[in-house]
C-alpha cells in the first residue's frame, strides 16, 4: 500500500517536473517583468490526441517550479527516512 502511494506521488513529482522545463511558445518580452504572460505548450505522453497549453505569469511559473522541486525532494527525503 504504501509502495503504491510513494510511485504514485513520485510520478506526479516527475510528471510536473519533466513540464515545467519544457520550452516556452510565447513571444519574448522584457525578462524583468513578473507579470508578463507565458504560454507553454505541454505534449501529452502516451495521447495521440496531443498536448495542452497552460498560460501563466512569469511569478506564477516561478512559484509551480519551487513546489515541484519541494514536493520532489519531501518524497526523496520521507523515503529515506522510512527505512528505518
Amino acid at each position: 500500500m504504501i509502495n503504491r502511494a510513494f510511485l504514485g506521488l513520485s510520478a506526479v513529482g516527475l510528471i510536473t517536473a519533466t513540464a515545467l522545463t519544457a520550452q516556452p511558445a510565447s513571444r519574448p518580452t522584457s525578462k524583468g517583468d513578473a507579470d508578463r504572460q507565458i504560454c507553454r505548450t505541454f505534449k501529452d505522453t502516451g495521447s495521440r490526441l496531443g498536448g495542452y497549453r497552460a498560460c501563466h505569469t512569469a511569478a506564477e511559473w516561478a512559484e509551480l517550479r519551487r513546489q515541484s522541486v519541494q514536493n520532489v525532494d519531501r518524497l526523496q527525503n520521507s523515503r529515506a527516512g522510512d527505512a528505518q
